[in-house]
Formats: structure tokens, C-alpha cells, sequence
């Protein structure tokens, strides 16, 4: 799979996370007695801002890919906003608005429910550009809090010092802490009468008294991670529902609301920022550098605020990106909704209506489905089922037979199994450049190099049946479009396979 369109939902359970060395007995009172780290998402590039709405679901920033990301409840996921604007920090309010620090269009936006339309409420301050705003937090009356720091080669800034900024609920911007080098992570406390922010120059986490709307009182220093064992830090922050703070460093370091340790929660790669959220409220998302991973905990996420400010009349919507996102879960989606029933020899698949079943081209296959192209794509997409009785060749064989249909150079492969009502799956996932043939998959001559393809091939072996073949194929924007839609059509779940290898 690739990392600029679909990602890896395989979920595996990778090592035990509660540190031997502090305050383990309180740290378990916080995390359930047999939790792992596991992974959700992977094959991300660096990711970052998890937020989970009361629709549901969860979001989270894949910076560099420019792409916010959206995983349901059973693992799916699918891009939600792309290109995002670099977008970093997200939360959600009550009502299930988004916001987020678009930190390449160094600018501050909400994405309303009702329609997915981007607004945005700060791009300057003092008639000069952001630097970039980074993470962000709602407050008790309608207000947000965000950071406003630069990162990377280019540091130049505008602004006279890297900022935290306050914009009430009616969209006036002020700035509020100026003397920190470089903050980052943001928090508001349940009561909301305090103001936490991360400072990873230093390693240390600042605490404030919210006196009013948008007023603090000076800063004091609660917590400085330990040099050797934190290393930097910290980034993204974020609170249970008794006011415990969990904020990244080498690991999730989990704080009283005074800055007194816990303990530190493990993670299988450097984390950047963290979140509750899950049916219960009580997963604890992680994520850290490629991958989103989740963690089963005893106690749940405070609650969400309940709203944000409006946008300003001020705000220039300069940087415009592509919108409206796919927001809420109970909106119309016709690829997931309005599906039909196919029965095909001894296999049923739900598939999208807007799929337009076929005639069969050649007698091996027993049935074909075009696929509507994504925007900009040409050739065709199909799917087409087969199976050949007993083995059909073996699942090793048709996955190197597969293999070979794609040029070695820029070739991606990713192979997993799993289960699902009608029987055992695997899933070959190949993109880069297809050899077509001109006169079907098992014969010779000619081949044309069609480049930017994906391929997702499914063998589905039912049990007493047979064993069938499910094969997706096109340009990769309409494969990774369509990629979720086709694993529901048979019962699929990427977040309970594995990973497989050829022997």
C-alpha cells in the first residue's frame, strides 16, 4: 500500500508498556491489567493531532502527506482531508465541529458538521503571518487556545517570538504567552480554569491560572523530563477524566494535574501526541511517528467542550484548501450505504450500487464490476471474481503469479490474512507500474506498462466450497478510493489481520 493514499490497518500487538521503574502500582490503576500497545494504523509518514469525535470515529494529521485521516470504529480507514494544509493539532467539540492548525497554511480553521466547510478563524496576528500554528485546545466559554511555533529548515518568522494565542468565542485573536522559546503541546484543564503548554526546548511543562476568557497568570514550571530517559519533549498533551495529564516524550509520561509522576506508558516508536477516545471513552490513541496505535485503558478522556469560536470577519481565506471533508458518520456516503447483495457461485458480496456488474469477458471468470473512476483517473477499474477448483494454484503461487504483473522498480507490496464469515482470506496489496496484457491475466504476448496502478487480490478459500479469487485493479487514486468499500463487500476487517509471508 502506499503512503500517499491508503495505509496499513493491520493491527498487531507489539510489547508490554508499563515502565518497571516508576510508580508501576498507580500507573496500573490507570491502565487495564493486560494492555499492549497495538498497532492501528502504519505506513503513515509522521503522525500526529489524534482527536475522536462524538460521532465515533477518530482523525488524526499525516503532516507530510498533507492529509488528515479518518479510522472508524472497526479499524477502516480512509482519507478525510487531502491536501489538509499540513494540518498538525485537531480537537473536536461537543456538537462534533473539528478544528485544526493548519501549520503549512499557518493558519488556525473549523470544519463545520452540518457540511464539512472549512473556515477559517486566525491566519496573523499584528497584520504579520502565523509562523505555524502547531496544536490547540478549546476552553469552557466558547474560546481556543493554540500554539504558534516554527519548526524546520526554514525558521524565519514574521512574528516577534513563537506564541501562544487566545480567539474567543467571538473570533478576536490575542496573543497571551510570548516569552516561551518554542511551545507545542496545549491543554485546558476540565474545570477550565487552567492552562497547561509544553515546552520541548527544555523538556518542561508550564502550568497557568486561567483568570477570564483569554487571561492567565504567570507561568510556573510543574514538570521537566529527565534528559537521558524522556530525550525531548514534550509535544502533544492530553487529560482523562480525573484531570491526569499524558503528555510525549520517549514515552507517554503520565502526570497529576500538579506535575507529579505516575509513570510512563511504552510506545514501539517515538510518540508526538496522544488522545481518549473509543466506545467507552477509555482507549488511549497514540501517535508516533508512522503509525497510530491504541492502548486499552481503566479510566476514560475528559469530556469534550462544548463549543469553539465563530470565525472572524478579519480572516483572509487566502490558502484555500479542498473541502468540504467527509465529517460526520451518519451523513449519505452511496459507496458505503447503498449497497446490493451478489450471490456468485457459493460467495456473497455487498457491493456499492454504483458499481456496474458486467458480463463476463472470458470463461474464466465468473463475474466483473466496473468501478466509477476517482477524479482525474481514465483507464478502468475492475473487479473480477474467479475460481478455478481445488487450490487454485495455492496462495503462494497466485500471490508470486500477482507479483510478477507489476515491474520490480518502485514496486509496493504488502501481503496480510484474516477472517471473516465465509471463510479464510489473504490480501495481496501491490502498487506501482502494471503490466497489462492485451489478451487476459494468464496469457502471453504483449504487455503494456501502465504506471501508478494498484492492485488489491483477494484469495477467499470457503470452506467445503472452493476457493475464489477476488481481484481489484486500476489506477491507484480508484483503488485506494474504493479499497474500503471492496473489503466490506465480503466481511473483510484490516484491523484483525496479520501480516503474511510467502514460504
Amino acid at each position: 500500500m502506499t503512503n500517499r493514499n491508503k495505509i496499513s490497518l493491520a493491527a498487531t500487538t507489539v510489547f508490554g508498556l508499563i515502565s518497571s521503574t516508576l510508580c508501576a502500582t498507580d500507573l496500573k490503576d490507570l491502565v487495564a491489567p493486560t494492555a499492549a500497545a497495538v498497532k492501528v494504523v502504519g505506513d503513515c509518514k509522521f503522525t500526529e493531532g489524534p482527536a475522536f469525535s462524538p460521532k465515533g470515529f477518530l482523525l488524526f494529521s499525516d503532516i507530510p502527506n498533507s492529509r488528515i485521516v479518518r479510522v472508524e470504529a472497526d479499524g477502516q480507514s480512509n482519507d478525510f482531508l487531502k491536501p489538509s494544509g499540513g494540518a498538525n493539532g485537531l480537537v473536536f467539540d461537543g456538537s462534533g465541529h473539528l478544528y485544526a492548525c493548519q501549520g503549512q497554511a499557518r493558519r488556525v480553521v473549523k470544519i463545520a458538521i452540518q457540511d464539512g466547510k472549512i473556515e477559517p478563524l486566525c491566519d496573523q496576528y499584528d497584520g504579520k503571518p502565523l509562523n505555524s500554528p502547531n496544536d490547540l485546545a478549546l476552553d469552557s466559554v466558547g474560546g481556543l487556545y493554540f500554539t504558534d511555533p516554527r519548526y524546520g529548515a526554514d525558521s524565519k518568522i514574521e512574528q516577534s517570538c513563537m506564541g501562544v494565542y487566545y480567539v474567543d468565542a467571538a473570533g478576536k485573536t490575542t496573543r497571551v504567552i510570548d516569552n516561551l522559546q518554542r511551545p507545542n503541546g496545549i491543554l485546558v484543564s476540565i474545570d477550565g480554569k487552567t492552562l497547561y503548554v509544553a515546552e520541548p526546548n527544555k523538556r518542561e511543562l508550564w502550568k497557568y491560572e486561567i483568570t477570564g476568557p483569554g487571561k492567565i497568570s504567570n507561568g510556573k514550571l510543574i514538570f521537566t523530563g529527565d534528559e537521558k530517559q524522556d530525550g525531548g519533549g514534550p509535544d502533544g498533551m492530553c487529560l482523562d477524566q480525573h484531570g491526569n495529564i499524558y503528555t510525549t516524550y520517549n514515552s507517554v509520561v503520565v502526570l497529576n494535574p500538579d506535575g507529579g509522576l505516575i509513570g510512563r506508558i511504552a510506545v514501539p516508536e517515538h510518540p508526538a501526541n496522544c488522545t481518549f477516545g473509543g466506545a467507552d471513552g477509555k482507549t488511549l490513541y497514540i501517535t508516533a511517528r508512522t503509525s497510530l496505535y491504541s492502548v486499552t485503558m481503566n479510566v476514560a478522556g475528559a469530556p469534550l467542550f462544548s463549543t469553539g469560536p465563530r470565525s472572524a470577519p478579519q480572516v483572509s481565506h487566502r490558502n484555500s484548501f479542498r473541502g468540504p471533508a467527509r465529517l460526520a458518520q451518519d451523513k449519505k456516503d452511496p459507496e458505503k450505504d447503498d449497497v446490493k447483495e451478489v450471490v456468485i457461485k457459493a460467495i456473497k458480496l455487498n457491493v456499492p450500487a454504483s458499481w456496474k456488474q458486467e458480463a463476463p469477458s472470458n470463461n474464466l471468470r465468473l463475474a466483473q464490476f466496473k468501478i466509477p473512476p476517482a477524479e482525474g483517473d481514465k483507464p478502468a477499474t475492475e473487479l473480477v471474481i474467479s475460481s478455478f477448483g481445488g487450490d487454485g494454484g495455492g496462495v503462494d503461487q497466485n500471490f508470486k503469479r500477482w507479483i510478477d504483473q507489476f515491474t520490480a522498480e518502485g514496486r509496493k507490496l504488502k501481503m496480510s490474512s484474516g477472517e471473516c464469515e465465509q471463510g479464510k482470506y489473504y490480501v495481496n496489496d501491490i502498487t506501482g507500474t502494471y503490466l497489462q496484457s492485451t489478451g487476459g491475466p494468464f496469457a502471453g504476448g504483449k504487455k503494456t506498462p501502465m504506471p501508478g496502478y494498484r492492485s488489491l487480490s483477494v484469495v477467499l478459500a470457503v470452506p467445503e466450497k472452493g476457493v475464489y479469487f477476488l481481484r481489484l485493479t486500476g489506477p491507484e487514486k480508484t483503488v485506494t478510493a474504493a479499497a474500503e468499500s471492496f473489503r466490506k463487500s465480503f466481511n473483510g476487517n484490516a484491523s484483525k489481520e496479520v501480516d503474511y509471508e510467502l514460504k
